[in-house]
């Protein structure tokens, strides 16, 4: 259940995160925000459910690698939070790994 809370909040963040880049007229940035966002809403959409045991976080590392190659664009405050986000979603993906292993 912490998990489903955790991708909920990173969901979230992404997506005002995405939505500031949008304002900014930074859409690459946006657009790898938004790619976060919506392959961790296929995530969360299986947790807590039937289908929870599907869950698996093998394509959170390209879309990752990705948002961390746009770091710099964001500017050092929206970067920071970006990459603070990145953490998290590291840590969740971990987290979704070591409850398959169980």
């Amino acid at each position: 259940m912490e998990v489903q809370r955790d991708v909920r909040s990173a969901i979230a963040i992404a997506y005002e995160l995405a939505r500031h880049e949008h304002v900014q007229h930074k859409e690459h940035v946006a657009q790898a925000l938004n790619e976060l966002k919506d392959e961790l809403g296929r995530i969360e959409a299986k947790l807590g459910g039937e289908r929870a045991h599907e869950v698996t976080p093998e394509a959170l590392p390209p879309v990752l690698k990705q948002i961390e190659g746009l770091v710099e664009d964001a500017g050092p405050v929206v970067g920071d939070q970006i990459k603070t986000l990145m953490q998290s979603v590291e840590r969740i993906a971990k987290d979704i790994e070591s409850t398959k292993a169980s």
